[in-house]
């Protein structure tokens, strides 16, 4: 597939955000009345002659409300003579930029390996984006979903189609080819989500409950210009410190039209319907949306998350290939929840790369990205090929999870998670800063260092989910902080799923947030990143089994709902349970496994206990339950 940071590089110089926003490719152009093939001539012989077909067309299908949706087709050369299947694309980071011939559209290279694959390849704007008409109120709202309904009826019917239909994306789009499923439309056969999010309230936005200030202000600036918000370019440009605006628009990726001479004037009448947009993370900003059950006309947070229709997405039947990252914002947790939840046919890949699978992110390796894009593309192709033939079978019953091993490169797959054969292992945290097998007889209270510098930096896991770039994660800086660290391990040893820790704290603030990073110290003191876990801590009430989340089955058991919601009591001491991101890592012989408590990370979250509030004090020992426990092999 194309690499879009090397094939968008003007908008990625300026715009500095492409590969999350732009990884699901863009597209190509009729007159706005919808398209139509001529019907096949008859031959001398009698027979139909081979069909007249455009290898890419853009033009405007129309939805059950009317609403006019601007699509591009790409069609293979089989279409010709015979009937093929579909890939299906809708995305709100506009599906295309002008250009002169097919060879040079933004999708070329996406599209030419489904048409290799015999493959007919739909990219289409969503409504109130790109060249499509209407406004959004909000982000994947039931009728931007439902517009997937009217596609594939659309698409069913054209000469062309033999009638089955799958769906893929990155990011946003991957989210889209998901909560299609919900659908159950008969001639959807296969989804593919790509580094999308099950529960885009925890495995984005509001990860722990905390806000996700610095993913959000970039996403809501970007997508606002992307959609021709007036002076939203112009925003734009400021927040990414442009010397002038009329430069950075000059520059800034244009709108394909629909084909044909009246292109350019229903471009402009759409976007002056785009004025009307609603934007969902300026909602949020405004802390109208900071608890899962809060909604707001058409933004809501069950809207947006496929963990939502799980009744749904299971009835179906749809087989799935997924693929996701260890470092990637919640992608993983997401990957993982649904093989778990979900019986339908499965293929999962959980690795560690960027978000979109475009470069190597193993904390511990300067690795290239592993299966390289051409494999990765190679497996998804196959995929869709595979469920999108005329005389495809049914899905083969049954899931397989392929997952690597951070700091070993190794890819190991299974059946179940978690994978059999793990040791359940309890460390618990000691008043010097020791995290031991056994539990401490006596009693340590520990007010942890504050640092709002010392994080995770600008390129961690959930700046990452902005930009597509490298995961790097640095803490050589971060030495002073309070840590608590085992013993060098004896032998090598792997980490693998989910970790959850109990601590004993009081604070003097009624809300706070406390961070924790798991990591691997060597022998030569270097700090590693394994993975972290937050928590806002008016979330500190555990859920009963029956309210808590079905897709939250390998969590820590909580809500975020407003009602639910515990402010704390100065000086009272409690129990706080979380849990970090799931993970599998190697700790080699002579390491130390080491866990990193913070109150803030200013630099990504909202800071909820505000300027010279008093840490949260820990204590260790006695009758006091501060441990981390995990699963060991």
């Amino acid at each position: 597939m194309k690499q879009q940071d090397q094939g968008e590089p003007t908008r990625r110089r300026i715009v500095q955000l492409a590969a999350a926003l732009w990884l699901a490719g863009c597209g190509g152009g009729s007159d706005g009345g919808g398209f139509a093939f001529v019907p096949p001539p008859v031959g001398g012989d009698g027979n139909p002659a081979p069909r007249a077909i455009e290898r890419l067309s853009s033009f405007y299908v129309q939805t059950r409300d009317g609403t006019r949706i601007a699509a591009d087709l790409w069609l293979p050369d089989a279409a010709r003579d015979a009937k093929v299947g579909t890939v299906v694309q809708l995305t709100r980071y506009v599906r295309s930029s002008p250009a002169a011939r097919p060879e040079e559209d933004d999708n070329h290279e996406e599209a030419m390996a489904y048409l290799g694959a015999g493959l007919a390849y739909l990219i289409v704007d969503a409504r109130g984006t790109g060249a499509s008409f209407g406004a959004r109120g909000g982000e994947q709202t039931p009728a931007e979903i439902e517009d997937f309904d009217d596609l594939f009826h659309w698409i069913a019917a054209q000469p062309w189609s033999n009638g089955r239909c799958g769906t893929t994306g990155v990011s946003y789009p991957g989210g889209n080819a998901e909560l299609a499923v919900r659908l159950r439309n008969p001639h959807l056969k296969a989804a593919a989500p790509m580094f999308s999010y099950y529960d885009v309230y925890e495995h984005l936005s509001m990860p722990g409950g905390l806000y996700s200030r610095g993913f959000m202000a970039i996403w809501r600036d970007y997508v606002a210009a992307l959609d021709r918000i007036d002076g939203a370019i112009c925003t734009l440009a400021a927040a990414q410190g442009a010397p002038d605006c009329a430069s950075f628009e000059a520059a800034f990726s244009q709108v394909k039209p629909v084909d044909g001479a009246e292109g350019g004037a229903l471009l402009a009448a759409a976007q002056r319907e785009h004025q009307a947009n609603v934007s969902f993370p300026g909602t949020v900003d405004a802390k109208k949306l900071l608890f899962r059950d809060d909604a707001l006309g058409g933004v809501a947070w069950r809207n947006m998350s496929t963990a939502t229709w799980l009744d749904d997405t299971i009835a179906s039947g749809v087989p799935y290939h997924v693929r996701a990252s260890w470092l990637d914002g919640g992608s993983a947790d997401g990957a993982l929840a649904r093989f778990v939840l979900q019986d339908n046919p499965q293929e999962v890949f959980i690795g560690a790369t960027s978000h979109g699978g475009y470069h190597g992110s193993d904390p511990f390796a300067a690795a290239p990205v592993d299966p390289p894009v051409a494999e990765q593309s190679r497996l998804l192709v196959d995929f869709l090929r595979r469920e999108l033939a005329s005389d495809a079978a049914p899905p083969a019953a049954g899931k397989r999870l392929h997952y690597v091993t951070l700091g070993e490169g190794a890819w190991r797959s299974t059946e179940v998670w978690p994978p059999a054969g793990g040791t359940r292992r309890r460390l618990h945290l000691s008043g010097a800063n020791a995290l031991s097998t056994e539990a401490p007889g006596s009693v340590t209270d520990t007010a942890l260092v504050a640092d709002a510098d010392a994080n995770t930096g600008r390129s961690a896991r959930w700046d990452t989910v902005g930009s597509g770039v490298q995961v790097r994660v640095d803490r050589g800086g971060t030495a002073h902080l309070t840590r608590f660290s085992s013993a060098p391990y004896a032998a090598d040893r792997r980490i693998t799923g989910h970790l959850q820790v109990q601590l004993e704290l009081s604070c003097g603030r009624a809300d706070g947030t406390l961070l924790a990073y798991l990591e691997d110290l060597a022998p030569d003191g270097r700090i590693t990143y394994i993975t972290e876990g937050g928590l806002r801590l008016i979330h500190r009430r555990l859920a009963s089994a029956a309210a808590n989340p079905r897709h939250r089955v390998l969590r820590v058991p909580r809500t975020f709902a407003r009602a639910d919601a515990s402010p704390m009591t100065p000086g009272e001491r409690f129990t706080l349970n979380f849990d970090l991101l799931p993970t599998s890592v190697r700790i080699r012989a002579g390491h130390r496994l080491a866990l990193c408590l913070v109150d803030r990370d200013t630099t990504h979250f909202d800071d909820y206990a505000g300027d010279g509030a008093p840490t949260p004090v820990l204590r260790t020992g006695g009758n006091a339950g501060s441990y981390i426990d995990f699963l060991e092999y």
